[in-house]
């Protein structure tokens, strides 16, 4: 998404009140024996996360199941439940520090965007549920988990506000050992936020290697892209926001890049943190029993989700964005 679209989402909460009396919310209360975990994946049953937007952008909630419809590998799969919650969350922060995102020709400028960064993600976290713990992982030449896992918001911001820009980018490395460290954590949401350029010089890893992480969980991504506009005859910007848009609809999430011939500003970056904090409150959490599949199913398989409004609200045109697929789960 780029940055000159944020203006849409200034009437969020107006339209998302007005979209609510539209949209009755019936609470769903799942049996006892349903999976409740957004993040479960197993030849019995998968459930997943789903966002819903309007045609303006708002995110629509009070759907019920049978506004749903699930395919795998373009088969039905029946739906137990869909529903949103705001559930705390588990999330990897991944910084890049490397210098290719700092102004090395000014120190205040440097020290202006992480100022910029830390009011951005004070205002995630505020904004996000209380219970939700986080952990700072910041990358040049290596990975360095800078803070644990914690919901101590202030000492989160002040670690990144320690974080001094400079090296080379070990980009791959660092968000492969986010994936798996991420699927560790205490809630079965587990949310990574990149913030980065997605361009990499010093890994072991290999874009395959992160891709493929991403593939074998059940981890939302997002990114926000800090490059600098492309020097002239060079490629590496256009192939690191390729690599970010890639990794983040893959999981379900989205990317978020400057608009053209500019750099992410700060009233950009507290913007696109503002819209994902609401968008991780406002997800469905979809439940369903997918069709038989064989024994021993190795297979990566396509999942999409479509979306029809109700009756009384028949001529709104809804969109589902969603994991692009998943592998079972013995």
């Amino acid at each position: 998404m780029t940055l000159s679209t944020l203006s849409n989402y200034k009437l969020f909460a107006l339209i998302s009140l007005l979209i609510s009396l539209v949209f009755p919310y019936a609470a769903q209360r799942p049996n006892q024996s349903v999976p409740t975990g957004p993040s479960s994946i197993t030849s019995e049953h998968l459930v997943f996360t789903a966002a819903v937007t309007a045609s303006n952008g708002t995110f629509v909630i009070g759907l019920e199941k049978d506004n749903f419809e699930v395919l795998i590998d373009k088969v039905p799969a029946r739906i137990l439940y869909a529903r949103t919650e705001d559930v705390p969350l588990s999330v990897g922060i991944i910084f890049d520090s490397s210098a290719s995102v700092g102004d090395p020709g000014s120190k205040k400028a440097t020290r202006t965007m992480m100022n910029d960064l830390q009011r951005a993600l004070n205002g995630f976290i505020e904004r996000s549920n209380p219970a939700s713990e986080y952990f700072l992982l910041a990358f040049n030449d290596k990975p360095q988990l800078l803070l644990d896992w914690t919901s101590d918001s202030r000492a989160i911001v002040d670690t990144l506000g320690a974080v001094q820009p400079k090296g080379i980018t070990a980009f791959y490395d660092a968000c492969y050992l986010a994936v798996d460290k991420v699927q560790h954590g205490r809630y079965p949401k587990r949310v990574l936020i990149v913030i980065s350029d997605g361009m990499d010089t010093n890994s072991r890893y290999f874009f395959k290697h992160v891709r493929e992480a991403l593939k074998e969980s059940n981890v939302l991504l997002y990114s926000l892209n800090v490059s600098s506009p492309p020097d002239a005859g060079s490629n590496m910007p256009l192939e690191g926001e390729r690599v970010l848009n890639e990794l983040s609809e893959l999981t379900g999430g989205m990317s978020y890049r400057q608009a053209a011939g500019r750099r992410l500003q700060s009233r950009d970056a507290e913007s696109v943190l503002q819209i994902i904090a609401i968008e991780l409150q406002n997800q469905y959490s979809i439940a369903i029993v997918p069709a038989v599949l064989k024994a021993n199913d190795s297979q990566w398989h396509k999942l999409k989700v479509k979306v029809t409004p109700p009756g009384n609200a028949a001529e709104m045109k809804l969109s589902a964005r969603t994991r692009q697929g998943f592998y079972l789960k013995r």
